[in-house]
């Protein structure tokens, strides 16, 4: 657990306000160390500033106001790039499939995702039951995303569910980007064969085609 600041705050909140005023900087969130200390710091930035100047930026700002020096490696940053300057043949992700076990009360999904080639597993496991295992796989979908940014706890599931619009039923998720101004956004796909996929690919919808493009400085 962060120990507590004369202040009140603990370490981690007082890094977060200091990387949360920086310029460029959507939303933050810091974990601690095994000690209590700040050990890894998220961060989602505009896309007019690249991940590699952030990055400097947040290091910059905690080693003079809490004469903390992170490695580059312990500062994680996914910038959003708008779609009108991103080039038509932009790689997206791409569902590739899923796999749900159970074992007694408890059910396991894992989402597979692709991009340029190279896989992303996001897992998710609760209850074994039918509400349940569509939560799951929204969520497993949520943390595939966030296994290729390199992040987690950025994108959070607000909702899913399995609705029926004329003669199709579609499935509908709601996802908010964590931060002081928390942005909304929604996603949907009409469920052909397997509702699973659809829900999958609306978790894609929302996060794909409003947002444009999430990249991550892996400097």
């Amino acid at each position: 657990m962060a120990e507590a600041r004369n202040d009140g705050q603990t370490v981690l909140e007082h890094a977060e306000k200091i990387v949360r005023r920086l310029r460029g900087v959507i939303s933050v969130r810091a974990e601690a160390d095994p000690a209590g200390g700040l050990g890894v710091v998220h961060v989602l930035g505009q896309g007019d500033r690249s991940p590699k100047l952030i990055q400097m930026d947040v290091a910059s700002a905690l080693a003079a106001e809490l004469g903390v020096q992170l490695d580059p490696r312990q500062i994680r940053v996914a910038a959003i790039r708008g779609a009108p300057s991103a080039p038509p043949t932009q790689a997206r992700l791409k569902y590739v499939g899923l796999t749900v076990s159970s074992l007694r009360a408890t059910s396991e999904v894992k989402v597979h995702l692709e991009e340029q080639s190279l896989l992303y597993e996001g897992v998710a496991s609760g209850p074994n039951t039918s509400r349940s295992r569509v939560d799951l796989v929204a969520l497993a979908a949520v943390r595939a995303v966030e296994v290729f940014l390199r992040v987690s706890g950025l994108i959070i599931l607000e909702g899913v569910t399995l609705a029926r619009a004329g003669e199709r039923d579609v499935a509908v998720v709601v996802l908010t980007l964590s931060g002081q101004d928390e942005e909304v956004l929604s996603g949907s796909s009409v469920v052909r064969e397997d509702s699973r996929e659809a829900v999958v690919r609306a978790v894609l919808a929302a996060l794909n085609r409003p947002v444009g493009w999430l990249t991550v400085g892996r400097a």
